[in-house]
């Protein structure tokens, strides 16, 4: 795993490891709902006033698009 986990006691490795699932889970939901959206209204829903244009976060999403699908097509060839 990692030297920090391996630096916990057994009680904390079974926090740890609960609390990093729970997260993916979280992480693994939020980008489902982020790309069943159009780009644009993706885009527009995790626009923060202070952080990145609505304009770059939607290049960010097109980004993540295009590498899940040459990673999906990457698998799929014999």
């Amino acid at each position: 795993m990692s030297a920090y986990r391996d630096s916990l006691t057994p009680e904390q490795q079974v926090v740890y490891d609960r609390c990093c699932a729970e997260a993916a889970f979280v992480i693994a939901r939020a980008r489902a709902r982020r790309d069943s959206l159009p780009v644009m209204e993706a885009a527009r829903e995790a626009y923060i006033p202070g952080g990145p244009s609505v304009e770059e976060i939607a290049e960010i999403i097109r980004s993540h698009r295009e590498e899940a699908r040459a990673a999906l097509n990457a698998r799929s060839l014999p």
